[in-house]
């Protein structure tokens, strides 16, 4: 697992990135994932440090100030500046025009929030690690592929 929510990983993720691109990656993280019972948003699982430690924060930087320029350009201020509709409304605008970074930033949340313990637990699952206990993987109805197999292959063969 990433370490999370520790001081040496919170230092690095501020020194990683400026105090307007945090407030931009907060903003983004829980429009994403917002807080729903007991499971936490997503600017609660300590993404900025996972991100340093899997080597993304020049990406995520870069990323990050994009949006925030985006909202200059339409607003004339920052987006942690806006009130929270037009917050939200150029959230969506950004989407649209930087689906690639939105697309990247959503698979890594992902990848952060599903490790985080306070997820885990929310979901029912043991925070630890899968092994040496390993997880129990219930059997499957495979009757449900016999059409796949019945099929045949569907690529052509290079014989």
């Amino acid at each position: 697992m990433i370490a999370r929510d520790n001081s040496d990983a919170d230092s690095a993720a501020n020194a990683a990135y400026s105090t307007a691109q945090l407030a931009v990656l907060d903003l983004l993280l829980a429009s994403a994932i917002p807080a729903s019972g007991r499971k936490p948003a997503g600017n609660a699982v300590g993404f900025a440090a996972f991100a340093v430690q899997a080597g993304m924060q020049t990406w995520l930087a870069e990323g990050l100030d994009s949006v925030d320029a985006l909202a200059v350009q339409q607003h004339g201020m920052a987006l942690a500046a806006l009130a929270p509709a037009p917050q939200q409304e150029l959230i969506t605008a950004a989407r649209r025009k930087q689906f690639r970074f939105f697309g990247e930033l959503s698979g890594l949340l992902m990848q952060c929030y599903y490790q985080h313990d306070a997820v885990l637990e929310a979901i029912g699952q043991e925070a630890r690690p899968p092994f040496p206990q390993g997880y129990v993987v219930h059997d499957g109805d495979l009757s449900l592929l016999e059409a796949v197999y019945e099929r045949g292959p569907i690529y052509r063969s290079t014989d």
